[in-house]
């Protein structure tokens, strides 16, 4: 029986729809159709150098007498909208596209901000680099905030394109206004080669917050995050906690880097961007949370509170830190910070402070002073950071000091408790704001609110004394033939880590140390498998997501959050499939090598046979993927035996699907609950064959290739999977 389906059901677009990266709603931008298109207006801002605003940042820094942000970009004030710049078109299925590209010749990243951003219901903006190599959003009604001001990640390289959707052309259409773009001429990206600020790291001495060293402040360090202000200037600050227990948003962070309600608005949040180890691994940045809300501040005391426009989602796995508002000094004190705006690291000082003065400016003794750091240093970058003492409670942020790698002394932190109700006026004390109970606590310990389902955190292999590297494998003749945790020529074509988690937590992503990628082929993906492990038997459980190979950073940590939780058994792999990686592309995840110590958890699937690592390499090292797994539900760990998990009711493949995907299921399937979406929240049509009573074949020929979301069902069960429609070539 063949017929063809256009599915008119109700269809909740968060329900399709998957995040990658800040905030936003998923999809991919709609295609202009070829007989509608006008030339597309590029915008070429003033030529600067990147020469002269790196010494101009290093001649701000030294005149701002030890006070640590970081500058990064250069700002142009513009006014850009839908009426005054940029062409329309219409898209493929009728709707209405405005672009506009943005280019500045030299910049090693270009993000905007936006003012009276004020997005429709149904309307979406993307922002993407040339050929959509990277690609930003969608962003839609859901990103409007009361300020009306919206900062966005930066994208690589020195041009832009913004695409606005609409599926009407009204008679307004200046739903935003493009007021800034930042010039990033440091480097603070990952995707060019020098992705670290001025192409380089913290300083050698600087201690991952992930080492054992750091293991007494190991809950509050998911407090910290990093803050990029207004698109150019970098600090650090942390969630607090205050006296109601209500999970309210506040970030303390210093007044010189935030000072102002516009600053506040157009500041870029970071969580989590950190090594998953005690080792230079670069973070993943795909946590940021756009926008906050001033609520106190005191230049002469150097500290800011606001209150994020959008709470951190449980995947964020916040913390909100406590605090101690004692004038008695802690005997040991570690301070948690993003260096050269790198990822997190843990200054420590086993001694206690001083009160003392900074700068002219600031009150008297309105500082905590470190004398000397133990372990680690601060940086421009670190201003904000927070300072905890021994109880992982709060006691100050960093203003600034002489402190380096060379010479690790002298740095300056606000005081919290003075900052507390110094002044009577609610705008420039913390008291009206982290004590709405009005109890008056000296002190108030940290919190994770989530809990249940909600309750998550990561898993990894990774750990003290490791390296992260690549193996390379060698034919018989000597003759390099690719890489042991990679593409190859040996038959190895899936690898994997192997963990145990006995409970009941749900997976709900995977971040993956990526160590190489050469792409010349943009049909190359990967796909992440979830296998059972039970006793000797190795069993596939689901197909988690696939992705494009382009869509990889090399040299760092890649999340990529799963469309569906996925509920293995007690131990499971997470397999990385390569089989789809055309010829002449390349790609290697980063894995730790062990002459002895912690028991293999690296597998590998060698002509389709699975095999640990030990025993296949000929030099028998041990060892284990760079490899981080988001896991929820963790509140329900238990070492008690339970049932196994039901298999998955229904099995589609393949995955990737050049026409026609198969569905298999346990019930008989009722065909009126079965649609297809794309990432849009758009149903789309396909031709329908029933093979018999479990199992049918859909045929989506005609449709754009992309990524696609599939629904089955029947009285007893509902199942939807992600598939990626390719051109068949």
């Amino acid at each position: 029986m063949n017929r063809v389906f256009t599915i008119t059901l109700l269809f909740v677009f968060l329900f399709c729809g998957t995040a990658r990266g800040q905030l936003s709603s998923g999809g991919t931008p709609r295609k202009i159709a070829p007989l509608k298109r006008a030339t597309a207006e590029v915008v070429t801002m003033p030529a600067v150098s990147n020469e002269f605003l790196m010494w101009q940042s290093r001649q701000i820094q030294e005149e701002a007498g030890g006070l640590k942000p970081l500058r990064f970009a250069h700002t142009f004030e513009v006014q850009f909208s839908p009426s005054t710049h940029g062409s329309w078109n219409l898209s493929e299925d009728g709707w209405h596209i405005w672009q506009f590209t943005i280019r500045s010749e030299g910049a090693l990243s270009l993000n905007l901000i936006f003012e009276r951003f004020a997005l429709p219901g149904q309307a979406r903006m993307y922002l993407f680099t040339s050929g959509q190599q990277f690609v930003s959003g969608a962003f839609t009604a859901r990103n409007n905030s009361e300020s009306g001001i919206f900062s966005v990640s930066p994208l690589p390289g020195d041009e832009l394109t913004v695409q606005y959707e609409i599926p009407e052309h009204g008679t307004s259409v200046d739903d935003f206004v493009i007021t800034a773009v930042n010039h990033d001429f440091l480097g603070i990206l990952k995707y060019v080669d020098e992705r670290r600020p001025m192409g380089i790291m913290a300083e050698s001495c600087n201690q991952d917050v992930n080492c054992a060293v750091a293991d007494r402040w190991r809950a509050v360090q998911n407090s910290v995050c990093r803050i990029m202000v207004q698109g150019r200037d970098l600090c650090s600050g942390a969630l607090v906690n205050n006296t109601a227990k209500n999970a309210k948003p506040y970030v303390l962070t210093a007044n010189h880097c935030i000072s102002t309600s516009l600053k506040a608005n157009g500041s870029l949040f970071l969580f989590n961007y950190e090594s998953p180890y005690c080792g230079p691994l670069d973070g993943d940045v795909s946590h940021s949370l756009s926008g906050s809300k001033l609520k106190a501040t005191l230049d002469s005391l150097d500290f800011s509170l606001v209150e994020l426009s959008t709470p951190p989602p449980p995947s964020f796995r916040p913390y909100y830190a406590g605090w101690n508002r004692s004038s008695i000094q802690p005997d040991t004190m570690a301070s948690i910070h993003h260096p050269q705006g790198d990822i997190k690291k843990i200054a420590i000082d086993y001694q206690s402070p001083a009160i003392s003065s900074f700068q002219s400016g600031f009150l008297k003794n309105g500082f905590r002073k470190v004398q000397r750091w133990d372990a680690g240093t601060t940086e421009i970058g670190s201003s904000g950071g927070p300072l905890f003492n021994s109880d992982s409670q709060l006691t100050g942020t960093l203003s600034g000091g002489a402190a380096n790698c060379a010479n690790p002394v002298n740095d300056y932190f606000a005081r919290f408790d003075m900052a507390w109700n110094y002044r009577s006026d609610s705008t420039k004390q913390l008291k009206y704001w982290l004590d709405p109970a009005k109890t008056n606590p000296t002190s108030l310990d940290g919190k994770q609110f989530n809990e249940g389902e909600n309750l998550c955190g990561t898993y990894t292999h990774m750990r003290n004394g490791d390296h992260h590297e690549l193996l390379r494998m060698m034919d018989t003749n000597g003759v390099n033939s690719g890489y042991w945790s990679g593409t190859n020529n040996s038959g190895i074509t899936e690898v994997a880590e192997k963990f145990s988690l006995p409970g009941r937590e749900t997976l709900r992503g995977v971040s993956l140390g990526i160590g190489k990628i050469k792409n010349d082929n943009p049909n190359s993906y990967l796909t992440i498998k979830i296998y059972d492990v039970q006793g000797e038997v190795i069993s596939l459980r689901t197909v988690a997501d696939t992705v494009f190979l382009k869509n990889f950073f090399p040299d760092a940590m890649n999340l990529l959050e799963f469309a569906s939780a996925v509920q293995p058994v007690d131990t499971f792999l997470v397999a990385v499939n390569l089989e789809n990686i055309r010829t002449g592309d390349t790609v290697a995840i980063y894995h730790s090598l062990r002459t002895d110590g912690p028991e293999n958890s690296f597998f590998l699937k060698r002509n389709g046979s699975w095999q640990d690592f030990y025993s296949t390499n000929p030099s028998r090292y041990h060892g284990n993927l760079a490899m981080e797994l988001l896991a929820c539900n963790i509140g329900n760990q238990n070492t008690d035996t339970f049932s196994t998990p039901e298999p998955d009711p229904a099995f589609f493949y393949p995955t990737v699907v050049t026409s026609t995907l198969h569905i298999l299921t346990k019930d008989d399937i009722d065909e009126h609950s079965l649609f297809v979406c794309n990432l849009l929240g758009q149903q789309v049509p396909f031709y329908l064959n029933r093979i018999s009573r479990r199992h049918v074949e859909i045929n989506l020929r005609g449709n754009t290739p992309g990524i696609y979301i599939v629904n089955v069902g029947s009285g007893a069960f509902s199942a939807r999977h992600k598939i990626l429609l390719v051109r068949d070539r």
